[in-house]
C-alpha cells in the first residue's frame, strides 16, 4: 500500500507539472513585449509555463485566444476560438462529407509559423470527436474525445 501510495504521488506531481502558471511580474520582459507587439490592445487573463513556452490566454470579442511565446519572444503559435461560419468551405466541405450527421460544436483557428490548420469539436448523440483539418480540407488528426 505504502508503494502504491508513492507511485500515485510521483505520478500526480508530473501531471502538475506540465503546466505552471506564471505571476506576470515573473513573465520575460522580452515576452511581454512580444505579446504587447502583437496584441496592443489586449490583456492577459493568465500566463502559464508549457514545455518551455509561456502561454498566454485573453479574450478578443468573447473569442478565447492563446498565445505560445519561446523565451526569445518569438511567438510560436496563436490558436483562436472562431465562429463555425468562419471555416473554410474546404474544411466546412470534408466534415460534411467524412462526419455526415456531426454538429460542429467549436472550432479554433490554430496558426504555427505559416501553417495554419483548424480543430474542430464535432458530436453526434453521445459520440464526440476532436479533428483537426488542413486549410485545403484534408483530415491531419481524428480522435474520440
Amino acid at each position: 500500500m505504502k508503494n502504491l501510495s508513492i507511485a500515485l504521488l510521483i505520478l500526480s506531481s508530473g501531471c502538475i507539472s506540465y503546466a505552471q502558471e506564471v505571476a506576470p511580474q515573473d513573465v520575460p520582459a522580452v515576452v511581454v513585449t512580444a505579446f504587447q507587439q502583437k496584441f496592443p490592445q489586449q490583456a492577459v487573463e493568465e500566463w502559464e509555463l508549457k514545455k518551455g513556452l509561456y502561454e498566454a490566454e485573453f479574450e478578443i470579442s468573447n473569442m478565447d485566444h492563446t498565445v505560445y511565446i519561446d523565451s526569445t519572444g518569438k511567438i510560436v503559435k496563436h490558436k483562436q476560438e472562431i465562429p463555425v461560419s468562419e471555416l473554410p468551405a474546404a474544411v466546412t466541405a470534408s466534415i460534411q462529407k467524412s462526419f455526415n450527421g456531426y454538429k460542429t460544436e467549436e472550432a479554433k483557428k490554430v496558426e504555427a509559423g505559416s501553417v495554419v490548420t483548424y480543430k474542430v469539436e464535432l458530436e453526434k448523440g453521445e459520440e464526440e470527436r476532436k479533428v483537426t483539418f488542413a486549410a485545403d480540407g484534408k483530415i491531419i488528426e481524428n480522435k474520440a474525445d
